[in-house]
């Protein structure tokens, strides 16, 4: 049945793409990953706006009466089927049913720490209240501010249906398998022979630059629902796509939401949208074809607007939306606003490097960005910074720009070897940029433990590595198309309309030898893939044990939550857990809300082992690090106070029996003899719920 309504959206999204391609020039491998990005667009300004749902639903709606628009018959004029067909939208369809089927059979589940915290959950979340997770009443500290792009694609897929966790992979997929789209779009089927190795090479480009030496764990890239690599994936997807559209002669503003979608991912990556924007709009402004005043005006506008479109996601949703949301949370008593403006950084940092006195706060964190950036470079440079398949940062920046290198080669006519060059120096010049920015984040955004260890330093690069790769790819697939240059003819007139033009057709140089370097960049991928992630432990290949361990847990708390309802607030108890076991019931149990054992004022700890101060443990460990020292006075004010109704005892030890079993109207004999894992608050004390508790 799951299988069935996901295959309605795929329909509905077919039926949008058609559209944009029959009625809109938008070329078919565009296609995917504008409607998607138009469909996060409109649901990210309706989540704000609190009318998601209805949203949702005029969206469907406006899919089916686009299809019915671009197929509707008419007199003499039939559509042309061919046209929705070509190696990159063959691709994207193709891989997206693909994966619906095998996913909807292997059921994958959210495992990972990250997605049970926040990715993960925030799309429950949003399929669960039909609305933004930002708004939600939970009993975890809440990411609420974390961009609603990736939640929201997934709501697209989600919408029909119960919520599962393998939609939300399904949904992410996509949205590679978009971006691939994107970078093939420009090849027609005679080209095939590019086609084929690049898809493979593509196949491969979030495991390269993510995956590194051997692993004994599933390598989950196709089945994770972090935002890192979409991030680097629509970032690179985005000016590919407009290399693309010039080749094509594609209608521009394809390339806009796409720009939007960019910075609407994750926090960090406004940087990204921006890098991608200025990329497409040099391009665009001073690459024109033909005379440079003609058509400036529509350049100037159209440069404008790749601004603009990211701009206005990060000022509608950083500044506006998550200023009120701020607001808000320092009204109701929270902390409101804990970090300096990203403005104050970024000059202040400047300030630093340019030799400039700071005061204040960025005084007090001066030596922790100069650290962090002399550590950075320790991992560029060195050994130790192994983040890739092929090795430290250096040698993904060499073997990057050994393709643009190849792409200039090849490249037909100056017109197009400038334009590569161009892409080359702006791009390596804003992965400096991108660098400043981490540091500065590392500086004066993070904490200083987080700038010591350099925290998800290899996530946040990586989206630069797999994004500027497909910009080299991009190139590297214009570059072997014929291209058309527009000469004067006449020097009679500099413009008018007397002057004359002509145009000369350039086809690439070595073309065959090319397509052999695409067949062995291909070749050479796989066989370095496949020496570092097994079969058994890649995404095809997982085995059915990979998720048994959240099986039973998600059965445990399928079987706790029929004995609830929606109104019931969940006090969780699991003694010795580090954080991961109440993150997993949060998830778990929503919309039932469930509170954390180690709860107060202070909002203490990551993980919870309650009992009597005076029996906290001497040694070392879990317990030792989590201990939350309540009297059974105060445990019994905590629950009453948070407004629980109902003790869930997933896991209980010696510590907590002898400190609370009073408590207890049974004294915990029935949780001991696993008769219940419930209690009831009462005015008595807390009474078992009886219930039936599997022997496992």
């Amino acid at each position: 049945m799951e299988l069935l309504c996901v295959l309605v959206a795929v329909l509905a999204l077919f039926l949008l793409c058609a559209a944009l391609t029959l009625k809109a020039r938008v070329p078919a491998g565009m296609a995917p990953l504008t409607a998607l990005s138009g469909i996060v667009a409109v649901f990210t300004l309706a989540g704000m706006a609190g009318v998601l749902y209805p949203a949702a639903w005029a969206v469907y709606l406006l899919c089916l009466a686009g299809g019915i628009w671009a197929f509707w018959p008419r007199k003499g004029v039939a559509p042309d089927w061919r046209v929705l067909f070509t190696p990159g939208s063959v691709l994207f369809w193709g891989m997206t049913v693909a994966f619906a089927v095998y996913f909807s059979v292997r059921q994958p589940m959210a495992t990972g720490f990250d997605e049970l915290n926040l990715w993960a959950t925030a799309v429950k979340i949003t399929k669960v209240d039909n609305s933004l997770y930002s708004t939600a009443t939970l009993g975890t500290p809440w990411a609420v501010t974390q961009n609603p792009g990736l939640p929201l694609l997934s709501y697209f897929f989600q919408f029909f249906g119960n919520y599962t966790d393998w939609k939300i992979y399904l949904a992410y997929d996509a949205l590679y398998f978009a971006c691939f789209a994107a970078v093939l779009s420009a090849l027609p089927w005679k080209k095939w022979r590019v086609a084929v190795p690049l898809a493979a090479v593509l196949w491969c480009t979030p495991f390269f630059f993510t995956i590194y030496n051997h692993t004994i764990y599933l390598a989950d890239t196709y089945l994770t629902s972090y935002g890192d690599v979409p991030a680097g994936l629509v970032f690179g997807g985005a000016v590919a796509m407009w290399l693309a559209l010039r080749q094509t002669d594609g209608a521009r503003w394809a390339v806009l939401p796409v720009l939007a979608l960019a910075a609407n991912l994750k926090a960090n990556d406004f940087v990204l949208s921006l890098a991608a924007a200025g990329l497409i709009a040099v391009d665009a402004w001073f690459f024109c074809d033909g005379p440079f005043k003609r058509g400036l005006a529509r350049r100037t506008g159209f440069a404008a607007a790749c601004f603009a479109a990211p701009m206005a996601i990060y000022y509608l949703w950083n500044i506006r939306y998550v200023g009120w949301l701020v607001a808000r949370n320092s009204d109701s008593g929270g902390v409101g606003e804990t970090t300096a403006s990203l403005g104050q950084v970024v000059i202040n940092g400047i300030k630093i490097l340019l030799g400039q006195p700071v005061e204040g706060f960025f005084a007090e964190r001066q030596p922790q960005f100069l650290q962090a950036m002399a550590d950075m470079g320790h991992q560029f440079w060195t050994s130790d910074g192994k983040l890739s398949m092929i090795g430290q940062g250096r040698n993904v920046v060499v073997f990057i720009l050994l393709l643009f290198a190849l792409a200039f080669v090849l490249a037909a006519g100056w017109r197009l070897r400038v334009r590569v060059a161009a892409m080359a120096v702006l791009s390596t010049l804003c992965f400096v940029g991108y660098n400043l920015m981490l540091a500065l984040s590392y500086g004066f955004i993070f904490k200083p433990f987080q700038a010591e260890a350099l925290t998800d330093y290899n996530r946040y690069i990586y989206s630069y590595y797999i994004g500027w790769f497909l910009i080299a790819l991009g190139c590297l697939v214009v570059a072997l198309l014929p291209q058309i240059e527009v000469h004067r003819a006449t020097l009679a007139e500099k413009d008018g309309p007397t002057a004359i033009f002509s145009s000369k057709l350039y086809t690439p140089r070595w073309g065959l030898a090319g397509q052999g370097a695409v067949l062995l960049l291909a070749v050479a991928m796989l066989a370095r893939q496949s020496q570092l992630v097994l079969p058994q432990l890649s995404v095809l290949g997982f085995a059915d044990s990979e998720f048994a361990d959240r099986k039973a847990i998600r059965a445990e708390a399928e079987l706790v939550c029929s004995y609830l309802t929606e109104e019931d607030r969940v006090f969780f108890v699991s003694q010795g857990d580090n954080g991961e076991a109440w993150f997993s019931a949060v998830f778990d149990f929503y919309p039932i809300l469930v509170d954390y054992s180690g709860i107060t004022s202070e909002m203490i700890g990551g993980g919870g082992e309650l009992g009597l101060p005076e029996l906290k443990p001497q040694e070392e460990g879990p317990k030792n690090y989590y201990y939350h020292g309540f009297t059974a006075e105060e445990l019994d004010s905590i629950v009453r106070g948070n407004g629980c109704t109902v003790l869930y005892l997933q896991t209980i030890d010696d510590i907590f029996v002898e400190s609370y079993a009073d408590l207890f109207t049974d004294g915990l004999e029935a949780a001991l003899s696993g008769e219940t894992l419930l209690y009831r608050v009462t005015d008595d004390g807390f009474a078992p719920i009886e219930m039936e508790v599997s022997a496992s």
